[in-house]
Order: structure tokens, then sequence, then C-alpha cells
């Protein structure tokens, strides 16, 4: 009981700090930080019996990392290609961070690991007192790695939370829930490899891959699950027998599961030929109604001819809005110009829309799908 409550407080303590840190995040942070979990560490040491993993299948299990890892990277680096790729902040090739900042991440990922190794295998005796210290080392874990990246979010509009939980949050979360859990089972090392591999792969290299910031937080949520699955498969022997008829059922399920969140995640990402948009107007009720989300066909190099009658997606005034082609004024340049109306306003619209404003002709109508995303946009319109 003693031992919980000296750590609960300074995990507390902690907590506290990095909240403050993460409020006012800056390149001085770093260090304040490294020197908070020094002390947190030796405070542990000092409170703690600690021993080395048991599993004798340690190595294996970094070798599968290693190799996972290793494979994933080089796949971002293929499909990249064909996009192109970004200069890299690393401090080696490029003077946008100095070698003390990298040095002192680097030093805070090692320091963090050694922190959950030793508080994964505390054993408190009772369960509510053992989940209560992990939840508060979880959100010190993902704040660890907010502070880390040192990227700041807007949380007073959708977007900004849009991107705080997509591109951060729930990839932390499914990263930190993965280095629990090698953690636990085999120790410092597997965590460490995964980390420096996947994660800090940037400060080394010349250049990064280029990919949709949308797909590359989907890919980062997914891959700790995959990474999970497999060491679990290769090394876990002890599992019960699962009938053939359970094992279909799964592997259907989760296979039906992943070709549609995969296409989602396209859709939504508008990298693709087809993408979809929510709808948060009235102007097209009737045909599609507000709430409804519609998937449109991208245009691109004039391969598409629009007529009258078409439900187009073209930008005006930084919005990207969905009308129907009213009439088409032919252009002696080979051009056209569009007047559009919605279908449920009185009048057309007092625009006329140029070839390079339209993204795209609307081809599938998706009932009322988007009206979380409506509400949350209106409420933050206020």
């Amino acid at each position: 009981m003693i031992k919980f409550i000296i750590h609960v407080i300074l995990e507390i303590v902690l907590l506290c700090l990095l909240v403050f840190n993460t409020i006012n995040i800056g390149s001085s942070s770093l260090p304040v930080v490294f020197a908070a979990l020094v002390l947190f560490l030796l405070a542990l040491l000092a409170s703690t019996r600690y021993r080395s993993p048991l599993n004798r299948r340690n190595k294996d299990v970094i070798w599968i990392i290693i190799g996972i890892s290793s494979i994933f990277i080089g796949l971002l680096y293929f499909v990249s290609f064909f996009n192109g790729y970004d200069e890299s902040y690393s401090s080696i090739f490029k003077n946008y961070i100095t070698k003390t900042t990298w040095i002192t991440t680097f030093l805070i990922v090692i320091i963090t690991e050694i922190i959950r190794y030793i508080l994964t295998i505390v054993d408190y005796r009772r369960e509510k007192y053992d989940l209560l210290s992990k939840i508060i080392m979880f959100i010190n874990y993902v704040l660890i790695d907010f502070i880390i990246i040192g990227k700041s979010y807007s949380l007073n509009t959708l977007a900004g939370i849009y991107d705080f939980f997509g591109l951060f949050v729930i990839q932390s979360i499914s990263k930190n829930l993965l280095l629990n859990y090698l953690s636990k089972n085999y120790g410092i090392r597997s965590c460490l490899w995964y980390r420096f591999i996947v994660e800090l792969y940037v400060y080394f290299m010349p250049f990064i891959p280029r990919i949709n910031l949308l797909i590359k937080a989907t890919i980062l949520f997914v891959f700790p699950y995959f990474v999970y699955f497999v060491v679990k498969k290769l090394t876990d022997k002890r599992r019960k027998p699962v009938s053939r008829n359970k094992k279909t059922i799964e592997k259907v399920s989760t296979l039906i599961f992943a070709i549609i969140f995969s296409i989602i995640v396209a859709l939504v990402s508008c990298e693709f030929k087809y993408a979809m948009i929510a709808i948060g107007s009235e102007s097209m009720t009737g045909t599609i109604n507000k709430g409804d989300a519609v998937i449109y066909e991208a245009i691109k190099d004039d391969n598409i001819e629009l007529k009258k009658g078409d439900v187009i997606v073209f930008e005006k005034n930084d919005n990207l809005i969905v009308h129907r082609i009213y009439n088409v004024f032919k252009l002696g340049n080979g051009e056209s110009l569009y007047q559009t109306k919605g279908d449920n306003n009185n009048t057309v619209d007092n625009w006329l829309v140029k070839d390079e404003e339209i993204i795209g002709i609307v081809r599938v109508r998706v009932l009322l799908i988007a009206w979380p995303s409506v509400l949350l946009n209106e409420y933050f319109s206020k």
C-alpha cells in the first residue's frame, strides 16, 4: 500500500509537469522533461525491486520487431517513390533542429522505456491499484509523445480537434498499448528497437516519405496491432485450441472490417480517384439532404465532360460546394463557364464556376452518415 501511494504521488507530479509543458510547448521543454523523467526514474529505482524478463524467447521477439519494423519503413519509402519525398528535419543533414534536441529526444525515449518496464512488473496485489497506476502512466506516455513531436494543435476548431485526435492521440494510444505489452513480456530492448526504427528514423534520414497525413496516421494506428498479432502468433504456444468454424468467422469478419475501414480512409483522404465529403447545408435538400455524404469522382486532365444537370463539387471562397450545373457557357478558347444552382434554392448562384475550380462530379449519395461531423462543425462555428 505504501509503495502504491508513493508511486501514484510520483506519477501525478509527473503528470502535472507534463501537462504544463504540453500547454507551453517549445524547445526548452525537452530538457525540463528529461530532468523530470530522470528524477522520476531514480525515485522508482529507490522504491521498487525490479527483475530481468524471464521469457526465454526474448531474442526471437527482438528479431521479429526489427524485421517487421524495417520492412514497414521500407514499404513506406517504396510507396512514396511515386509521390516523392519531403526533406527530413534531421540535424545530421539539415540544421532544422540542434544536435542537443535530438540527443535529448533519444534519451527521453530510453528513460521512458526503462520507466515503462519497471512499472509493468510492479505488483500492487490489488487490481484497482494496478489499474489506477497504469491509467495515470498511460496518460503520461501520451503526453511525452506529444512533447517529443513538438507540434501544437488548435482545439478551438473542428479541424484542429480532428487533427489532434486523428493524427496524434489515436496512433499514440495504439503504439503505447503495444509497448506496454512488449515491455511486460519481453523487456526493454524490444520496445527500444520498435521506437528507434518506426518512430525515430527521421533523425537519421535525409528525406522522409511523402504520404497523406490521414493515411499515414491510419497506418501508424493499425501497424502496432499488426505487430502485436504477429508476435503473439509466433511466440504464444499455450493458446487454447479454437474451432475451425470460429477461426473462419473471425478471419472473415476481420477481413470485412479491414476492407470497409480501408475504403473509408481512402475516400476521406481525398487522395484517390474517388473521395467523400459531408453535406452541411440544405441547398440541395430533396436530392442530397443535410447530414448526408457524397462520393465524387475527381476530375483530372479534363477526362470528364460536364453537362447541364450534373451535380458537381467545386471550390468557391475556400469552401467546397455541391450544386447542380444549371447552364454551360462554352468559351472560344476551349474552356467553359458553369452556372450552378442548389436544387432547394429559388435562384441560381451569383457566380460562374471555372474549369479549374471544379474538383469532381458526384456519383453516390450516402444517407445520414455525415451527421456527427455536421453537428460538431456547427457547434464550433457558433
